[in-house]
């Protein structure tokens, strides 16, 4: 009896695999790498300016210096998220889209090269999902075999930080 495994991956991998080994440039392959995330577009389109290397800790640097920090409370749309990556708040970051009234959070993320939708639920940080199947954190990062004990996965043991940036400073 023959068994057969199937792979799947997710279409944008796919695509990149194949435009890669259509000849696409190394330039070309680099550039979609390096897109803007999606916080830093929000505050472009804010009119906020910032000059930053383009990660997201030095933006964690920038806005903790010209912004004051606010409660999960008071989390609303547009603001922006950080998230401790296992190296210090602000290895990671990404733009509220949805608060919903039980503190689950939707927010839009750049990982891995793709925009992402993500959730936290910053007042459970270690559920993955409820009891209906929703996903109440995202895994911001894979399990491995050689990571260390209490290494963090869950996007609420990772939040660190949420500020509000309205206006310029």
């Amino acid at each position: 009896m023959a068994f057969s495994q199937s792979i799947q991956a997710p279409t944008t991998r796919v695509r990149s695999a194949m435009m890669i080994s259509k000849g696409a440039s190394a330039g070309a392959k680099n550039h979609a790498r390096t897109k803007p995330s999606p916080v830093a577009l929000s505050l472009a389109q804010r009119g906020v300016r910032f000059g930053t290397d383009g990660s997201a800790r030095s933006l964690f640097a920038y806005v903790r210096e010209h912004y004051p920090a606010i409660s999960v409370k008071n989390a609303a749309m547009g603001d922006v998220l950080f998230f401790d990556m296992g190296e210090g708040c602000g290895g990671h970051t990404g733009l509220i889209e949805t608060v919903e009234p039980s503190g689950r959070i939707g927010f839009r993320e750049r990982r891995e090269g793709d925009t992402r939708h993500s959730y936290v639920t910053p007042g459970t940080p270690y559920q993955r999902r409820d009891e209906s199947g929703r996903i109440m954190n995202t895994f911001l990062r894979p399990k491995r075999m050689n990571d260390a004990p209490g290494t963090a996965y869950f996007a609420g043991e990772m939040l660190c930080a949420i500020f509000h940036i309205r206006e310029l400073p």
